[in-house]
This record gives structure tokens, sequence and C-alpha cells, in this order.
């Protein structure tokens, strides 16, 4: 098995795959994965769960390689270290692998002994992303994943990962995907409208407690909306990457059904492209789609969802959706990112899927499988240098178009409602991924010190800077303290979330 010495020369791995890891020492093993069907036949799941298979199965993503790494950190009187990750903030090792041509594209995902997944797209010779521009051909391509600090593993069953069942290993999957997918095209500034299109279709959705955790609710038609609009009816928006039935799966089943009942049955759910269309392209497409009839609507949304959300109570005119025709009365925010998040800055936006993939090992909720597929998408774009074809992430941008229009006049907000959380990682794999650096496992370098849920500040759920509508009053805000230990993607599970939707929806006075 190939040694890793803490030198800094490459270490061939076999198959024209090599690793540098300067100022580490262990051991490196490669090996062809195991197929799905082996995984499905082990007793143990140590490198893939039947979630990750069905998503790499519907992004088109193949696992051609996986690198199994055992390793110790070296003394740091004795380091030797000289290979940093892309941001310059961390130690890394540098994988070298075979290119496989222009007509394929090559992804890392890696994960340490705590289970933090990250992705990791191909550098040039300086160390920056490759783009479709700069790309050589050198035979290779280079991988920097940041040398995460060896922690001790966490109990076998101490959790349940729905991605990665591996406890206590480093290890490193090579992928690789077609750049022209054979259904919707090549990877350009429109293929994740395309994917959108193909797989997250725009709808309007009956939402009652059989069905609201199912993918396949029934749409609305037209004998549903007379009966939506005899009286308040509550409508549910989803946020990034996700669905209707995934992002609102957490909520407990009594919860919801005692909506449904206060709501009288008028329940139902909008289904919308999050990553290449904004959220007045979203709303345009519902103004488009709904009936010549008033509606009285409360709403749930979740994260970019309440962007939505806002856009339909705040400014609907301006959208093509008459006032008179959709009135909203109250709407609780639950981790929605009304000042926007500094991880939709194209800077940041891996350093967002890292977080969310995590999430979805260490936190499973929703979809599991679906929520990854979306994001597989979003990596292929990002990694093909037309970010200007995820206008639906950019909306949440602080100071973007979207939010710069969204955020200023006086518009009403006296039924705004806001549910926040504070998360402080106390795994130590987990204080690496928020700190992007090794040597100081606290700061959260992108939020600086806000507090936040890994994805959105809290802060900006509650107070935005230039909207009459903000602050919400404390009597209608929940913050949720870091010592519950509630994510972004967690917050419907959260019994006192829970709660507050039945505090603040219902009967109106």
């Amino acid at each position: 098995m190939p040694q890793l010495t803490g030198a800094a020369q490459p270490v061939a791995l076999g198959g024209g795959y090599f690793i540098r890891a300067p100022g580490v020492r262990g051991q490196a093993e490669l090996r062809r994965p195991r197929t799905a069907g082996e995984r499905s036949r082990s007793r143990t799941v140590d490198d893939g769960t039947t979630a990750l298979d069905a998503a790499f199965s519907a992004a088109g993503v193949t696992e051609v390689r996986q690198i199994d790494l055992s390793v110790q950190p070296q003394p740091s009187a004795a380091a030797t270290t000289t290979l940093r990750s892309v941001d310059g903030r961390q130690d890394a090792l540098e994988l070298v692998v075979p290119d496989l041509g222009p007509e394929t594209g090559q992804l890392v995902l890696a994960c340490d002994e705590m289970g933090v997944l990250t992705w990791h797209l191909p550098i040039d010779e300086a160390g920056a992303v490759e783009t479709p521009t700069t790309r050589g051909s050198g035979g290779t391509k280079r991988f920097r994943i940041p040398a995460t600090r060896t922690a001790p593993p966490p109990p076998a069953d101490s959790r349940t990962r729905s991605l990665l069942g591996v406890v206590g290993r480093k290890l490193l999957k090579v992928l690789v995907y077609p750049i022209t997918d054979p259904v919707i095209g090549a990877v350009s500034e429109f293929f994740a409208e395309r994917w959108e299109q193909r797989h997250r279709p725009y709808g309007l959705r009956d939402f009652s407690p059989g069905s609201f955790r199912l993918p396949a609710g029934a749409p609305l038609g037209d004998a549903d909306w007379p009966r939506l609009a005899t009286g308040p009816a509550l409508l549910f928006v989803h946020g990034t990457f996700s669905t209707a039935h995934g992002a609102f799966s957490q909520i407990p089943d009594a919860v919801f059904a005692e909506l449904h009942a206060r709501y009288g049955g008028r329940v139902f759910a909008f289904d919308h492209f999050t990553l290449s269309h904004d959220p007045a392209r979203n709303l345009q497409w519902l103004a488009d789609h709904l009936p010549a009839l008033d509606l009285d609507v409360d709403i749930v949304c979740h994260s970019r969802g309440g962007l939505v959300a806002r856009a339909l109570a705040e400014r609907p005119a301006s959208l093509g959706v008459g006032a008179s025709r959709v009135r909203v009365g109250r709407i609780v925010f639950v981790g929605v990112p009304n000042a926007g998040t500094l991880l939709a800055h194209p800077a940041h936006m891996v350093a967002m899927i890292d977080r969310l993939t995590t999430a979805l090992n260490l936190f499973p909720s929703g979809a599991v499988a679906e929520t990854l597929e979306a994001i597989l998408t979003a990596i292929k774009v990002i990694g093909h240098g037309v970010l200007n074809g995820l206008d639906g992430l950019a909306a949440m941008q602080p100071g973007g178009a979207f939010l710069a229009k969204l955020n200023t006049g006086n518009p009403p907000g006296d039924g705004y409602h806001a549910i926040g959380a504070d998360y402080e990682p106390v795994e130590e794999g987990l204080k690496a991924l928020v700190a992007g650096t090794v040597a100081d496992a606290v700061l959260d370098r992108v939020f600086e010190d806000t507090p936040n849920d890994l994805v959105v500040p809290e802060p900006g759920v509650f107070e935005v800077d230039g909207s009459g509508a903000f602050p919400i009053p404390e009597a209608r805000r929940l913050r949720v303290p870091p010592e519950e230990g509630v994510i972004h993607t967690t917050l419907f599970g959260h019994p006192a979330a829970a709660a507050r939707l039945l505090d603040w929806l219902g009967a109106r006075s």
C-alpha cells in the first residue's frame, strides 16, 4: 500500500493516479468502488448508500475510483507543507487523476473522519479553479482537498448517515459525468433551467395530511380553485434545491393535520424553479397560472421560498399579480434570507453546497436523493463557469439586483412572523467546515461572527435595512439557540418551531 511520508513529492497510487500530501504521514489506497448491488448485499455500508447511488444515477454521475486515506498529521515542527487549499486558508492534499478528455467532466467528493462532505473542482497550474477557457491538455487534472484535522471518530452507531456510511475514515471519490447530457444537452448557462424543466417543473399541488410528504401530489385543477377561494387558504413555498414534499416533510403529523383542519382543507403548495429563475420569475409563473378569482392566503415558507412569498405580498402589481386577486395575510418565514446570505456570492457558492451536502449526510431530512441531484446540477454549472445560469441562487446575494429592489419602500409587514436559528457546531469536522481553516475551529469565516444556521445569517431573518416591513417584532419571532443543534434544513423538525406554526396560523380576528 502506498505510504505517505510527509514529503512534498507525488506518491504513485497506480493507474495514473498520484497524491501529494506534504506534512501528512499514513497510507493511501486506490480502489475501484463497489457497485450499488455489491453494497446492497453487504452487511455494512462503508462507501455509499442507496440515496447516494440514486442521486448519482439520476444526475448521470459515475464514480470511477475511490482513495482511502489513513493519515496522521506530522508534528508542526517537522512539517514541510507547501500546498494550500484553493482559498489559501488551509493545508491541503493534491490529487492528480487522468484527464478523460473534453467531453467528460470530473469532480471529487471528499469525506473526512467526521462525515463532512466537500466538493472539489479541477484546478489549473496556478491553483485556481479551471474554467473552459483555462483548461490545458496535459493529460491530467488536479484537485486540492483541505487536509482537515484528524479527530477521534464518533461511535459507530452515533449517526445514521444518509449519503456515506463511513465512520472515522477519510476518503476521496473521483466522479465523472458527460459534458453533454443525452436528454437536456450540454452544460451551459441554460443547463440548470433545462434540468429543472425536466426534473423540478413548476406546479401547484394539493397539500393534505396524507400527501404532503409524497412526491406525486395531486395537481390543482379547475375544480379546486373555487374551493380554495371560499375562505383563507394556507400556501407552502419551499426553498433552494428542494421541493414542497421535501422541504416540509419534518412537520409533525399532528401539527400538519391541525393546520389542515383550521383552514378547512384549503391547503396547497407551490413547486418552482430555485436554481435558474429568480423569485420574480417564479411569481410571474404563478401569476400566469392563477384563475380569475380572488384568493386570501397565509403562507409558510422556507429559505429562498420566503423571497417568493414577500414578492407576492409586497410587490404583486409590479410582477403581474393584481393586488385584488391575491391578499396575503400572515407569512411565517422559516430560515429565510430576507437580508440575503453571503453564501450566494459566486465566491462562496461551493461553500454553500458543501454545507448543504454535509447536512444531508449528518442531518438527513426530506427527499435526500432528490436534493443531492439538484446539488450535483448546480456543481456542474459552477464547474463550467456559467454562473449566469444560476439566477435563482444569485437572488439571495446581499446587495444583488433582486434583493435591492425587494428591500426598499414601506410595504405592510403586520402579518410577518419568523423562525431563525443560531447553530454552533460541536463536532470537530463541522467546526473545520464552517471555519475554513484548521487553525481556527470556532470562527465562521464566511459569516464572520454573525450567528447563523449554517446557510442563513440569523439576524437577516428578522431584520432588513431599507424595508418598512422590518424588523419583525420580538413577539412574532422564534430564535432557536445554539445548544438546540438545529440547522437550516432541520428547522421544521424542532418542537418549538412546530408549536409556533400553531400559535401563529389559523383563525383570524
